[in-house]
């Protein structure tokens, strides 16, 4: 079997075989109807499935959503959580293919975690720099050592669309976030949900409550000046409005500081790197 050839999980669904997505842009190729035709068992479905016309993606896809401003549409919604729960009680460590692992929730395994978090060197002082960084999957011994799979950067000194920008911490949290659903073709990895779990307010109330009052106000503060980093609430909405026409529901946890150990650390190795200036995606094809 060649690599272009389709190659079989345990539970019958099928992945490309150099890429082990379902939805693959690279090999245009897209076996997600085995999920239609699962259920079926009538004698003809060996030939339905053989005669079934892959569609051709853009391989655009594979590497998230063309970059744009969010309408206002469509909001993070609360992942809900019980009791006194952390984020590890209800996601797993799973191998979903090609020995790449993601948290997977134990009941509902569509839907993954990913932990995100900035940090600021000098925050407010002058001198400031800035990085991100997330987490999006525990790692495995065959991958990396044990290690999480951790993605990080400096935050850039432009903005998403080209304008000079500043370093803060708030800043680079928004990053972060925006970093982590844009690195794959998610969707291609059969999730219909995604939850990013980050111990900043800022991101959370942010994105659910203050957001919405921004555009309600166009954009602008009590006092009429523009409201604080505009372009990344506008660039993290449009991402979500573009994950929802694909099938992912972007949702938020804000969890304790302790439980963000790995991604707080990452953001502020990052923060201490050479500076970048331009606006750059952090882009995951394989592992």
């Amino acid at each position: 079997m060649g690599d272009e050839d389709p190659c079989e999980l345990p539970d019958g669904r099928l992945v490309c075989g150099a890429h082990g997505l379902v939805r693959c842009s690279i090999c245009c190729r897209d076996y997600n109807f085995m999920d239609d035709l699962s259920d079926s068992e009538d004698e003809d479905s060996e030939v339905n499935i053989q005669n079934k016309l892959i569609p051709v993606l853009d391989p655009a896809d594979l590497f998230g959503n063309p970059m744009r401003r969010g309408t206002g549409r469509l909001f993070p919604t609360q992942f809900p959580v019980l009791r006194d729960l952390v984020p590890l009680d209800v996601f797993r460590p799973f191998v979903t293919y090609n020995k790449a692992t993601r948290w997977l929730h134990f009941v509902n395994p569509k839907q993954f975690l990913l932990f995100t978090d900035g940090a600021c060197l000098d925050n407010g002082g002058p001198k400031p720099t800035a990085g991100w960084a997330f987490v999006h999957g525990p790692g495995s011994p065959a991958t990396s050592g044990d290690k999480p799979l951790v993605m990080s950067g400096r935050l850039e000194r432009k903005r998403p669309f080209g304008e000079d920008s500043i370093q803060s911490s708030n800043r680079a949290e928004l990053r972060a976030v925006i970093a982590a659903l844009r690195f794959r073709h998610w969707v291609g990895e059969g999730f219909t949900s995604v939850v990013i779990a980050t111990d900043s307010e800022y991101v959370v109330k942010g994105a659910m409550e203050w957001a919405k009052k921004g555009i309600a106000n166009g954009w602008k503060t009590s006092g009429k000046v523009d409201v604080k980093n505009k372009d990344l609430w506008k660039l993290l909405l449009g991402e979500v409005e573009s994950w929802e026409k694909k099938g992912l529901e972007v949702m938020l946890w804000r969890v304790p500081r302790k439980c963000n150990k790995v991604a707080d650390g990452e953001a502020k190795k990052a923060a201490g790197e050479g500076e970048v200036v331009e606006w750059v995606d952090a882009l995951g094809v394989n592992f």
